[in-house]
């Protein structure tokens, strides 16, 4: 009798272990399923995105932003006009408008086209005294 119900403790300890197991399992995996559908809504949203960028990259207006922005180019008719940002010191009411045939040939037209900034018009950067990359007082 003694050897029957070890035998029977020894069944149901290991029902009992394969049971939590399997349940410990079960519930990792819906976590896992749980994350992989976030990621999946993420990526989805993502492609949405990138395909409308792409759509609008390969459109007709596109093309034409970048002919009149970056290369300068008018229709026929039109006339290019560029406004300077400061007003004359003389006080005329001459306007601050002028014609250009072109782009400017100040940058490579791929640095605009790929929104390289210019390091002229970047501000210099500020150190403080004692840091690398500031000039070491003169000896009086």
């Amino acid at each position: 009798m003694p050897l029957i119900l070890a035998a029977a403790l020894l069944a149901a300890g290991f029902l009992a272990l394969s049971i939590t197991r399997n349940a410990v399992r079960n519930y990792q995996l819906r976590q896992d399923e749980r994350d992989l559908r976030a990621e999946l809504r993420l990526l989805d949203a993502d492609r949405e995105q990138l395909t409308a960028v792409y759509d609008y990259l390969e459109s007709d207006e596109y093309v034409e932003d970048v002919a009149r922005r970056v290369l300068g180019l008018v229709r026929p008719g039109e006339t290019l006009v560029v406004v300077s940002g400061s007003a004359p010191a003389g006080g005329s009411a001459a306007p601050a408008a002028e014609t250009a045939p072109g782009p400017s040939l100040a940058r490579p037209w791929w640095k605009d086209l790929f929104f390289v900034p210019d390091p002229a018009a970047t501000p210099p950067s500020k150190t403080r005294p004692g840091e690398p990359g500031e000039a070491a007082p003169a000896p009086q």
